[in-house]
């Protein structure tokens, strides 16, 4: 069994808020990249994307999950664009079980339609057509990255969602 678990997907998968529940279920430290990120920078992640561009965001994702997969009994919620750069993934298979939260479109619809957080959908004028057009790009990016698929639908809870995970850790 690996040491820590890695969590996957788009924006408004689910990450940080399954990513919290399945550390306090398991006992272990939750971590949240883009959290790091913005404490490190002391700026959220739109000024980061506004005032530096996405490499310059996605160079400081690279650094810093190749800190912290070196750790131990940790969750990791990552960015929904962590499986662009391929070093992050070999960084976070080395020692992470990783899942794939693989949200439905509708339930991220709902999750970042009133959000203004999220870079990629800022400004964009048919939102279910932009994260329709990041699902079909990034999807089996995720699929060949992960060690386990949950599915996400609206109706999903995050306890039935944690247990569902927690099996697959133990077993894995």
């Amino acid at each position: 069994m690996k040491e820590n678990i890695a969590l996957i997907g788009l924006m408004g998968s689910g990450k940080t808020t399954i990513g919290r529940e399945l550390a306090k279920a398991l006992e272990m430290k939750f971590i949240d990249i883009d959290s790091i990120i913005t404490t490190r920078e002391n700026r959220n992640i739109v000024d980061i994307f506004n005032d530096e561009g996405e490499e310059y965001f996605r160079k400081l994702e690279r650094t810093i999950i190749d800190e912290e997969s070196k750790k131990n009994n940790i969750v990791i919620s990552t960015g929904g664009g962590v499986i662009i750069d391929n070093s992050n993934i070999k960084n976070l298979r080395k020692t992470s079980y990783v899942i794939y939260l693989d949200s439905s479109l509708e339930c991220i619809y709902e999750r970042v339609k009133n959000g203004k957080k999220r870079p990629l959908l800022n400004d964009i004028d048919d939102l279910y057509k932009k994260i329709e057009e990041l699902y079909e790009q990034r999807n089996w990016l995720y699929k060949i990255s992960c060690d386990f698929t949950v599915e996400i639908v609206l109706e999903s809870s995050i306890q039935d969602t944690v247990d569902i995970i927690k099996k697959a850790y133990i077993k894995s």
